[in-house]
């Protein structure tokens, strides 16, 4: 199956899995930085995670593979973190000062004391997923009792998975959750019947069409604010690195004007990356996310009202944060000038 990669994440989880990948990742960072003028000649190594195989991370890929980062005398380090909760521990511990992730993650850090955690832009801010089943499950109450998964607990697809459910009339108690790293491995998890149920981005849905999967649910199509990626750092990184911050910026400005602007190169780039040569599930990704993939990706207090409003249901204090405080808007501002 060559619509994504498969990682086999399912076997990895919990604090061992951090532990074991937070001691590779100082090593492998300790080694980028140690000498970065040696390994990068005048470039500022810059890891930055994403958190999934789909057309939401198209723009750091674009910025990548154009060269945008290295105009900007940034030397980006891709690193794939499964699930955008662990993403924003390896953010919050310094390890990767920038990621793609959901805004959900960074909602959950703040709200567990991590005030530190900031989100500067918004890549998609609508809930761009699709609720999909095994194809012997005919209505919502088919799914009591079966297995539904979802990247990580905490993470975006999680969020997702409980949203669509509570539109069907379902809460997470009807199902048995479980965690399942990457989009590709829960589809074939689906399909060989560990799983009935699972969440899946735009990306991947001509591939569950294709293996014959219901679509319970499209979320888009209800319309609701949501920040469903963005990049987030730290407040202290971004006080004492803003100009690094900037200039990641701008090499991602330019990558969405080269989406919007060059549809060829940025299915060449999408293809690679998701490692298809499905020329249909290529050109659909590519147009949902011209769709939803904004000029200028100012985050918005709306997407993420959105989902403190939702944390409050079993963390009220979710209440009492206002959707400004997990957002800075200066650095696309700054990013802007000059382009």
């Amino acid at each position: 199956m060559d619509y994504f990669r498969s990682e086999g994440f399912g076997k990895h989880k919990g604090i061992h899995l951090m532990r074991t990948f937070s001691a590779v990742l100082s090593l492998v960072i300790w080694l980028f930085s140690a000498h970065p003028k040696v390994l990068a000649e005048d470039k500022l190594v810059l890891p930055v995670t994403f958190s999934a195989f789909n057309a939401n991370m198209l723009s750091l890929w674009v910025g990548k593979d154009a060269g945008y980062f290295d105009e900007q005398g940034l030397d980006v380090r891709m690193l794939l973190i499964r699930g955008g909760s662990l993403a924003v521990q390896v953010l919050v511990s310094g390890e990767s000062p920038i990621g793609l992730v959901g805004g959900t993650a960074m909602g959950y850090a703040y709200l567990q004391g991590n005030k530190d955690v900031v989100i500067i832009s918004r890549l998609q801010n609508v809930m761009a997923y699709i609720l999909a089943a095994k194809p012997e499950i005919q209505k919502p109450e088919d799914i009591k009792g079966k297995k539904l998964a979802v990247s990580r607990f905490g993470s975006t697809s999680d969020f997702v998975a409980e949203y669509g459910l509570k539109h069907l009339g379902l809460k997470k108690g009807d199902v048995s959750m479980i965690q399942i790293g990457l989009e590709g491995d829960r589809l074939i998890a689906m399909q060989r019947g560990d799983i009935s149920v699972s969440v899946f981005s735009p990306t991947i849905a001509p591939a569950v069409k294709k293996a014959g999967m219901k679509i319970l649910l499209d979320l888009e199509e209800l319309k609701v604010p949501y920040l469903l990626t963005g990049h987030g750092t730290t407040r202290s990184y971004l006080a004492k690195n803003r100009s690094v911050v900037v200039n990641f910026m701008k090499a991602s400005l330019k990558a969405i004007r080269r989406i919007k602007n060059d549809h060829p190169f940025a299915e060449r780039v999408l293809a690679k990356y998701v490692r298809t040569t499905d020329e249909e599930t290529v050109k659909a990704a590519l147009d949902h996310q011209l769709r939803i993939l904004p000029d200028l990706p100012y985050p918005f207090e709306d997407g993420i009202k959105t989902i403190l409003e939702d944390l409050a249901r079993s963390s009220p204090e979710a209440r009492n944060i206002p959707p400004r405080a997990l957002i800075d808007t200066t650095v696309v501002r700054d990013a802007t000038k000059g382009l």
